[in-house]
């Protein structure tokens, strides 16, 4: 069994020992986590990525459409980073490794469907970010690349969560699939030869979270 799918089976049991989540009418807190978001895509020849982990750190706020359907907005900023390894030379061993570090202003839109009487859900929508910095570094590279990038990307999302009721906040975990839909490629890509013509950015978040109900059950 996989990491990810341990962490899943062993939140989701220490949720079925809490009582089932009252439906609240609005809530709003915080949230914290770990990006394990990078660039994916077709690598060109002797290149490889690699995911790097970042912080995630912002707000939500909850909203009842119904007893079993919310809507969540999440505004937040995230760090993406990604390891870029290029061969310089056929010679075995030698070659140049790159950091890559995207820094995101995000707003996730979701709806959560509950499950099990509260105590999970199931959440997707779309997740749009705009680019406020992004650098290159390593091997003596030190550059500020954010021209080279497009500065709005919008991904789908997909996530799992488990909630434990704590009197009358909720703190909420949450494992996260995120895949970006635009291009993130520039006019001037080329000039950083790690990154082909065409690229999006993909990957799993894990955010913890806590939210305070306002007024209401």
């Amino acid at each position: 069994m996989s990491p990810w799918a341990r962490w899943v089976l062993l939140v989701f049991c220490a949720a079925s020992t809490f009582p089932a989540a009252s439906a609240r009418a609005a809530a709003v807190g915080a949230l914290l986590g770990a990006n394990r978001c990078s660039i994916s895509g077709d690598a060109p020849l002797n290149t490889s990525y690699g995911g790097g982990t970042g912080l995630i750190v912002g707000a939500q706020g909850e909203i009842a459409l119904t007893h079993d359907i919310a809507l969540s907005i999440q505004p937040m900023l995230a760090q993406s980073r990604t390891e870029l390894k290029s061969a310089v030379s056929e010679d075995e061993g030698s070659e140049r490794t790159l950091d890559l570090a995207l820094d995101w202003v995000s707003v996730p839109v979701m709806v959560k469907f509950q499950a099990a009487g509260g105590r999970t859900y199931f959440a997707g929508g779309v997740d749009v970010s705009f680019l406020s910095s992004a650098s290159l570094t390593g091997e003596g590279v030190d550059e500020d690349v954010k021209s080279l990038f497009h500065e709005v990307n919008v991904g789908a999302l997909f996530g799992f969560g488990v909630v434990f009721p704590v009197g009358r906040p909720r703190i909420t975990t949450e494992l996260r699939y995120v895949q970006g839909l635009v291009n993130l490629s520039g006019a001037e890509q080329g000039l950083i030869q790690e990154l082909p013509d065409r690229f999006y950015s993909s990957g799993l978040q894990i955010m913890a979270g806590i939210l305070f109900p306002l007024g209401g059950r």
